[in-house]
């Protein structure tokens, strides 16, 4: 930090108690040749750094994060003491100044924007009930709760709430936030063009990453970050053309929470939740991507992540809503058969699958092949939906078969993994090419899968995994029996570590295979049984 200046903190307007205070600060930590230089942002806010002389030593970068929480602290203190600014009458013409973001419904427009106003769309969207959730990423390792929150606060001009604050790799953390404060629900999202746009300007600003999309893993909760153990990840990848974060969000009006952040982590709290999106637009989509090509991607992601938190061996749960179910299974089939050790290692970690929804039989929706029926995406809608017979395309009737073999050949290699499927029981809308809502149909039909449980679940396709509280009867069917595999992991390897003990090396081999699973092992429920146990339970 020598020879040039950094960023130490901003506040909404300049004032003499705001320069006075943090200058006061800088001199007692970093000594008198220390200067302060103050400027208006092009948000603005009124920003402050600090300029060492190129002689001085190298200030380290946590002492510089303690100098920016102490002047984050102290101006927030100032701001708290000062007077309401004076209320400008109703006929006062508008200023000419740059607004001011201490009222965070006012919105700076992005540089390229024109003042013209736009007529509205024919079909606009309905206001937003619920608060958008922003996601932060890059955020060290070293920072608390309350300096993250410092920071946010800082950048947004209003007080955030975090829900999340979870290892995005070995050296850095990812958090996801709301605005309570704020009644525009839209907030964030709106306010992310110019706040990017500042930070390319101030590159000593601490580098956080902020986004709404939630393409790529987003950890909601991690057991170890607390220092308690955890015994299995769970993964969730969502289906198609939907928000990864908002698909599991309550659908109560003015809600934040979901379920998978909010609740599964009080009920399964051993675990690591991570969240997987991809863009999967489906009006305009211009990705000729098919299943296979999704699913190698998020296998090579899932690759990295593990390695990149040193969670390579851990057990894995997946969750897949939808299309992600069809995705989970590609890529267990592709890391199965894989050169990669690394993506080998996914497939010998795979305990279960949770399906909601899986179009393993093909995705009744009409109107969603004739919305794509000229984009370049419709070669995977084709591999998704029924054709005009109802048959299911060829692709889908591969995938079945070769996952069935994929779920046998896990369990000669280890054990069987546990699968489950929920299947809908209310009637879809889907809508049409031009907005309008079409005829109820069943998009997905119950599909039988050896070994494979199947629950019904009483809600439509896209509410089966959107909870609104703890007590919710859906959530409570779901989450109880998450749980069991969760524990079944548990037994697993209590039975495979006593059989590896010097006592139980003598009778390896010794004890029937009927009414047993791996190794001797406890048989699980819903597990794969092959035709020689059947035969030895049958004759025993």
């Amino acid at each position: 930090m020598k020879g040039y200046s950094n960023f130490i903190c901003s506040v909404p307007t300049e004032r003499s108690e705001y320069t006075t205070a943090v200058g006061d600060i800088v001199h007692k930590f970093l000594g008198d040749n220390a200067s302060v230089v103050g400027s208006t942002s092009i948000t603005g806010s009124y920003e402050y750094e600090v300029k060492l002389p190129e002689e001085e030593e190298e200030v380290s970068q946590e002492e510089l994060q303690k100098l920016q929480v102490l002047c984050r602290l102290r101006c927030n203190q100032i701001q708290q003491s000062l007077p309401p600014p004076p209320q400008t009458a109703p006929s006062a013409p508008p200023s000419t100044n740059p607004p001011s973001y201490k009222s965070p419904s006012t919105i700076l427009p992005s540089p390229t924007s024109t003042t013209a106003v736009s007529p509205p769309a024919p079909s606009t969207p309905a206001p937003k009930t619920r608060p958008d959730t922003i996601r932060i990423k890059n955020i060290p390792r070293s920072y608390a709760k309350d300096v993250v929150k410092l920071v946010i606060q800082d950048t947004f001009k209003s007080t955030p709430l975090i829900h999340s604050l979870a290892p995005y790799s070995n050296d850095y953390l990812c958090a996801t936030a709301t605005f309570p404060e704020v009644d525009d629900f839209e907030y964030p999202t709106k306010r992310l063009p110019a706040i990017r746009q500042a930070h390319q300007q101030k590159p000593g600003k601490a580098d956080f990453q902020y986004d709404v999309e939630f393409f790529n893993f987003t950890p909601l909760w991690d057991a170890a970050f607390g220092d308690k153990e955890v015994i299995v990840d769970i993964v969730a990848v969502v289906g198609l053309g939907t928000h990864a974060f908002g698909t599991f969000r309550s659908p109560s009006a003015g809600s934040h929470e979901m379920w998978l952040r909010d609740f599964l982590p009080k009920d399964i709290p051993k675990t690591r939740i991570l969240l997987y999106g991809y863009p999967s637009t489906v009006d305009g989509g211009q990705s000729i991507e098919k299943v296979e090509d999704i699913a190698s991607t998020f296998l090579n992601r899932l690759t990295m992540f593990r390695r990149g938190t040193s969670t390579r061996e851990r057990p894995i749960i997946f969750i897949g809503q939808s299309l992600g179910g069809l995705i989970v299974q590609e890529a267990l089939l592709k890391a199965q058969n894989s050169p990669d050790a690394n993506e080998v290692e996914i497939f010998n970690s795979w305990h279960g699958l949770v399906g909601f929804g899986i179009p393993i039989g093909g995705l009744r929706n009409p109107s969603l092949i004739e919305a794509v029926k000229d984009q370049p995406n419709k070669v995977l809608i084709r591999q998704l939906c029924l054709d005009e017979l109802g048959t299911p395309s060829d692709y889908l009737k591969q995938l079945k078969v070769n996952f069935e073999r994929c779920c046998e050949g896990k369990k000669r290699v280890a054990y069987a993994p546990e699968i489950l499927y929920f299947w809908e029981r209310h009637y879809s809308q889907p809508r049409t090419r031009n907005g309008k809502v079409g005829e109820k149909v069943r998009m997905v039909e119950d599909t039988e899968t050896p070994g494979a449980r199947n629950l019904p679940l009483n809600a439509n396709h896209s509410e089966m995994v959107k909870y609104r509280s703890r007590s919710d009867l859906l959530y409570e069917d779901v989450w109880s029996n998450i749980n069991i595999m969760v524990e079944n992991i548990v037994e697993i390897k209590q039975a495979l570590a006593a059989q590896t003990s010097p006592s139980n090396k003598a009778q390896k081999g010794k004890g029937k295979p009927g009414g047993k699973g791996p190794k001797g092992g406890p048989r699980r429920k819903g597990t794969f049984i092959s035709g020689d146990e059947m035969d030895d339970m049958l004759h025993s």
